[in-house]
């Protein structure tokens, strides 16, 4: 498995989880911490276990941030590379010899 953040453009991979303590933040003093709040985002915006996704775009600065698309719908969804660490996939392209 590798990081989201990890893949290149027209990447195609299959998220296995989404991991919010492979994110590097500060928790908040309440209950939830921020990883669990960024971990719910995703999980609302549609990165949910075996979904399929595609690098979109990558960002001019360093990758950022990230645009993909979720099972082929027609919504872009662009990230933070730093949110996108915490997604683990499994890469479907076909490495060549």
């Amino acid at each position: 498995m590798i990081n989201l953040s990890d893949l290149k453009k027209n990447d195609i991979a299959v998220i296995n989880k989404i991991d919010g303590l492979l994110l590097s933040v500060t928790p908040n003093l309440g209950e939830n911490t921020i990883e669990d709040d960024i971990e719910e985002r995703l999980l609302e915006m549609g990165f949910i276990e075996g979904a399929t996704i595609r690098v979109m775009h990558l960002g001019v600065f360093d990758g950022n941030p990230i645009a993909v698309r979720i099972n082929n719908s027609n919504a872009l969804i662009s990230l933070r590379k730093t949110d996108a660490a915490a997604i683990l996939v499994e890469s479907l392209n076909v490495q060549s010899a």
